[in-house]
């Protein structure tokens, strides 16, 4: 999954991502760039992630898709 792709799809900066999931920009850029892995962020974080990045009807998907679910 490729977390800047799904970002820009739905039109938000790092920054407005951030404060969604609320974290900091650094964070964003980081897990962007690979430098965080995906499997590794928090539960909390990862559905806060999966809710600003997809509609409603694919999150179900995408959390089996970050084997969360």
């Amino acid at each position: 999954m490729d977390i800047k792709a799904m970002r820009k799809e739905k039109g938000l900066t790092q920054k407005q991502l951030a404060e969604q999931i609320g974290t900091n920009v650094r964070w964003v850029q980081k897990l962007e760039a690979g430098d965080i892995k995906i499997e590794n962020i928090t539960f909390l974080r990862a559905v806060k992630l999966i809710k600003a990045l997809t509609p409603y009807d694919d999150e179900a998907r995408i959390a089996r898709d970050m084997y969360i679910i």
